[in-house]
């Protein structure tokens, strides 16, 4: 049995039909109105975004009421190389049968798609550049160092419709920032994610949906990149992405989608489907995790207060912070270490005896790929070190100090050369010196 997608615009976005579902894109009605390539955005972004329900629902075949993408080869090659990486945390699935079941799947298109056809446009950018917006600290980050360098960025906040509790704290965040800061905003409303959640069709868990997460939003920027005449689409991709490590015959990937050498493949997607020269990049690639929480809150306190960056808010009864999961414990501790009042934002300390199981340095069980790279586990390291110099106290600072201390003294001068350090990036000349003056200013103290 063939499963059919079928696809069209709508008079704010896109809708999707499906299994007698109807899944929807919806823009603000100014951005998408006057976008002039409505049928070629739905006829690359729609197969990208649901490339993975093969996988979700064990499907053989699917078919779709739109031409084949040019693109459609590359976009399962950004699944097959995720798939390892998305199995990761969940033991019971084998990326093996996963990658064989995947690529024996009968993609049916109507034809192909064919190259748009650009109109020039001559007016001077009045907003440079394009931010995919979540609040979390790469993103409010990215906001603020793109506002210093004169970009005058859009932000555009991905409402998702899955995570409701998380959505609507983001939503009320996201607009009194706007206000304050006098930020040009948008939402967009999608909840065609729906169809990537194992949710809406009760199955097992799964993370199929973050495989292609970064390049769907490549996309949906594009009407804004129109409307505004923009030159950049600025992603959160920080140096922590392109940390890898080896399980078994594959590479692991925090996301295969936020890579450096994906996003090489990004900019040729996007500059074919446009026709122009768009930049996709990310004003925050040269720092590590770590600098990053240094740069945004000691030196953008204003923007850094608007921080959410905890995963679990759906099960949580907290409003910001579930302060018990990994995220949460990696967060405290990068803020402790550098004397950030995180009370303030509603972060606790978590460095209690049941923490442990949340730190990879202490090799706890409750911890994701994310953390499980040399990398992530030395940034603790030396995460506790400076947490230490800032009169942290309590059972897992003790801990630290028995069974960790020595070596952190010890490798203190390389820990900081190597993570307080401004990694090689491929940011554009026009801006990367900009750029590179604020990151050498924030963190001299620091090597």
């Amino acid at each position: 049995m063939i499963s059919k997608i079928e696809a069209k615009p709508s008079s704010e976005g896109i809708l999707i039909k499906f299994k007698k579902r109807r899944y929807g894109l919806q823009y603000p009605k100014e951005i998408w109105k006057n976008y002039p390539h409505k049928k070629e955005l739905i006829e690359n972004y729609v197969p990208l975004v649901t490339i993975s329900l093969p996988l979700i629902l064990k499907l053989k075949k699917i078919h779709y009421n739109l031409p084949q993408s040019a693109f459609h080869g590359k976009f399962k090659e950004l699944m097959i190389k995720d798939i390892p990486s998305a199995t990761y945390d969940y033991k019971k699935q084998d990326a093996a049968k996963l990658i064989k079941h995947f690529l024996d799947v009968k993609f049916n298109f109507e034809g192909k798609s064919k190259k748009i056809k650009t109109n020039k446009q001559i007016k001077k950018p009045f907003h440079e550049a394009v931010i995919p917006f979540s609040l979390g600290k790469d993103s409010l980050t990215t906001l603020a160092v793109s506002r210093e360098i004169g970009l005058n960025p859009v932000s555009v906040y991905v409402n998702d419709t899955v995570s409701q509790k998380e959505n609507k704290l983001k939503l009320e965040s996201g607009k009194r920032l706007a206000k304050e800061l006098k930020q040009k905003h948008f939402v967009v409303m999608n909840n065609i994610e729906k169809l990537n959640d194992f949710d809406t069709w009760n199955k097992p868990e799964t993370s199929f949906n973050y495989s292609h997460m970064i390049t769907g939003f490549c996309f949906i920027a594009l009407p804004f990149v129109h409307h505004f005449n923009s030159d950049y689409i600025i992603l959160g991709n920080q140096q922590d992405m392109n940390f890898t490590f080896q399980d078994n015959q594959y590479t692991i990937y925090p996301a295969f989608d936020q890579h450096k050498d994906w996003k090489k493949e990004q900019n040729k997607i996007i500059s074919k489907f446009t026709g122009k020269n768009i930049a996709i990049t990310s004003v925050i690639e040269p720092l590590t995790n770590i600098s990053i929480m240094k740069v945004l809150h000691k030196r953008y306190p204003k923007i850094a207060k608007y921080q959410i960056s905890c995963d679990c808010l759906n099960t949580s009864g907290d409003k910001r912070w579930c302060n018990q999961c990994n995220k949460c414990a990696r967060l405290s501790l990068w803020m402790t270490a550098f004397g950030v009042d995180k009370s303030k934002l509603g972060l606790r300390n978590l460095f209690q005896k049941k923490h442990k199981k949340l730190y990879s340095l202490f090799n706890g069980k409750e911890v994701d790929r994310y953390e499980k790279s040399i990398q992530a586990k030395e940034q603790q390291l030396l995460g506790f070190l400076l947490a230490i110099e800032h009169g942290a106290k309590g059972y897992l600072v003790d801990y630290f100090k028995r069974y960790y201390l020595k070596q952190a003294l010890e490798k203190e001068g390389y820990l900081r050369k190597k993570y307080f350090k401004i990694w090689p990036s491929s940011l554009p000349l026009k801006i990367k010196q900009k750029v590179h003056s604020i990151y050498k200013e924030e963190l001299a103290d620091l090597r």
